[in-house]
């Protein structure tokens, strides 16, 4: 089976979100202070909390929290009524029943269901292991958090360090009480001694095919990089039968549009600039994932949509 793993970069696509710098720079003005944009996202974040709290006497991370929900769940996203043309939808309609998502809205949700409403399905509130929203048809996993769960939304060190806690536990804790405890529940589901459990998608990096598209795998993704550091060690020791792959679908310009000098000196010498900027992050980037046994892909295309066209395409041929 086939899942896709999505991050911000469909909703900003269709101009539906804001970035994460956008983001912060309103919550910023809110409150009177400055973000950082030069920071790793956990840091600037961690950075921009503690300034809110000790600035403003009485203030709660709960409620940053839910400005944060507020700023991302736009009033555009929410009255959105035609999805037949965004990516969301033409995604929506690969054979996929399971969808991972880093981000805290509900717009693939809404593209899925006219007039979904998200619903309590668990007890977990600020960790996002197990809890899911389904509509039409398809599970969806909000894995950072959802705007339905304020407290849930995964933003600094601490949310991420006990992110990735519960992952580790829940992927080699002992499954029984007998010799060294060394019996891990994911080895019991690799050799189908125990049923891979439908309502919780850590294990789905290890037995399910995932595709990855619009997200950055910025290096403050600590989760996501232990657990494909992990999966990596566990192919290379040859200690669980892993047969899955993992591909990671990456999206730039063509070479040759990059290249067309269609603006003046100065424009042209930061526009190069950037460019070669971001071909250097996209190398180390594949290299890195690469390491870790992710496949890598590039779409191309002279535009955006070209480029998400790119990834369709490559994502309709694979789960044929």
């Amino acid at each position: 089976m086939s899942i896709l793993l999505l991050g911000n970069g469909i909703n900003l696509q269709e101009r539906l979100a804001p970035s994460w710098g956008e983001l912060l720079q309103e919550i910023a003005k809110v409150y009177g202070c400055t973000s950082e944009d030069s920071l790793s996202n956990t840091l600037g974040y961690e950075m921009f909390e503690n300034r809110i709290l000790k600035g403003n006497d009485g203030e709660k991370e709960l409620t940053i929290h839910r400005k944060i929900a507020n700023g991302v769940e736009t009033e555009e996203l929410k009255h959105k009524n035609d999805w037949s043309s965004t990516i969301h939808a033409k995604l929506l309609s690969l054979p996929v029943k399971t969808i991972l998502t880093t981000n805290y809205d509900y717009a693939l949700e809404r593209a899925a269901e006219t007039g979904f409403k998200h619903k309590q399905n668990t007890k977990e509130t600020i960790y996002s292991l197990r809890r899911y929203q389904d509509a039409g048809g398809k599970r969806f996993f909000h894995i950072h958090g959802e705007c339905g769960y304020p407290r849930s939304i995964c933003l600094g060190f601490e949310q991420y360090a006990g992110t990735l806690q519960n992952i580790r536990q829940s992927i080699v804790q002992s499954t029984s009480s007998e010799g060294d405890g060394r019996t891990y529940l994911l080895a019991d589901i690799m050799n189908g001694i125990t049923e891979k459990p439908a309502e919780s998608w850590v294990y789905d990096f290890f037995t399910e095919n995932v595709y990855i598209l619009g997200f950055g795998m910025d290096v403050s993704e600590m989760d996501l990089w232990w657990l494909l550091s992990y999966r990596s060690k566990q192919m290379t020791s040859n200690r669980l039968p892993i047969t899955n792959r993992i591909v990671y679908l990456d999206t730039g310009f063509d070479d040759a549009e990059d290249k067309q000098p269609d603006c003046d000196r100065t424009k042209c010498k930061y526009r190069i600039e950037a460019n070669e900027q971001k071909k250097r992050a996209r190398g180390q980037r594949k290299k890195l994932l690469e390491t870790f046994d992710v496949e890598y892909r590039m779409c191309r295309g002279k535009t955006y949509d070209d480029q998400y066209a790119d990834a369709l395409r490559y994502l309709s041929k694979e789960m044929r």
